[in-house]
C-alpha cells in the first residue's frame, strides 16, 4: 500500500453535504470519494486553487481494500455508487495489467461549472450507464450453455432397465418360479 498522505483536508460545501447525491451514499462510497478526493493535487494562480490532475485521480482497489478491511465488492459498489450519483466520472478503464489503473474526475468541489457538476441533478438524472460493465469472459466460451439449452438430455436412457414402470426389467424374478 502506498503512503497517503494525512495532513491536510477538503472542504465538503454544505451545498454538497445536503444534497440527495451525498445523503444516498453508503459509507464505503464515502470513503472512497474521501480517498480519491486526498489524491487530488493542485496549486494557488491568483488566490484560486487549480486541480491539475483532475481526470488522473487513482485509488487502487488493492489499496482501499488494505486501508478499510473490505473485500472487493465493496470497492466495486463504492465505486459504482459514486459514479451513478454523478459525483465521479470515470475517465480511464485500467485493469489491463499490472499497474494500469482506472483513472477518475471528481465533479464536487474542483472549481467546475455548475453545468458539468452532475450531482446537482442526481435525484432527476441517473449515470448507471457510465458504470464499467465486467468483461466479457472468453475461456469457455465454446463450450458454455446456448440460450434455451438445459443440459438435460431429452430421452431416457435408461427404459429398458426401469423397475418402475410399463418396461419390466430384462429376465424373470427368480423368487416367482
Amino acid at each position: 500500500m502506498t503512503d497517503r498522505k494525512m495532513r491536510g483536508g477538503w472542504y465538503y460545501p454544505n451545498e454538497f453535504w445536503f444534497s440527495p447525491a451525498y445523503q444516498s451514499l453508503i459509507p464505503s462510497a464515502k470513503n472512497l470519494l474521501h480517498c480519491l478526493v486526498t489524491e487530488l493535487r493542485w496549486t494557488t494562480k491568483r488566490k484560486k486553487k487549480q486541480y491539475t490532475n483532475n481526470g488522473e485521480v487513482s485509488f487502487t482497489e488493492v489499496d482501499f481494500k488494505k486501508r478499510f478491511n473490505c473485500c472487493s465488492a465493496t470497492y466495486l459498489k463504492a465505486r459504482n455508487q459514486l459514479i451513478e450519483v454523478g459525483i465521479a466520472k470515470i475517465t480511464y478503464r485500467g485493469g489491463m495489467g499490472r499497474g494500469d489503473m482506472s483513472r477518475y474526475r471528481i465533479l464536487v468541489g474542483t472549481n467546475l461549472l455548475v453545468s458539468q457538476e452532475r450531482w446537482r441533478r442526481y435525484p432527476d438524472e441517473n449515470w448507471t450507464h457510465d458504470i464499467p460493465k465486467p468483461k466479457k469472459q472468453m475461456i469457455g466460451i465454446k463450450t458454455q450453455w446456448k440460450k434455451g439449452q438445459s443440459g438435460r438430455k431429452t430421452k431416457a436412457t435408461l427404459q429398458k432397465y426401469t423397475l418402475n414402470g410399463t418396461n419390466h426389467p430384462i429376465g424373470a424374478d427368480p423368487k416367482d418360479e
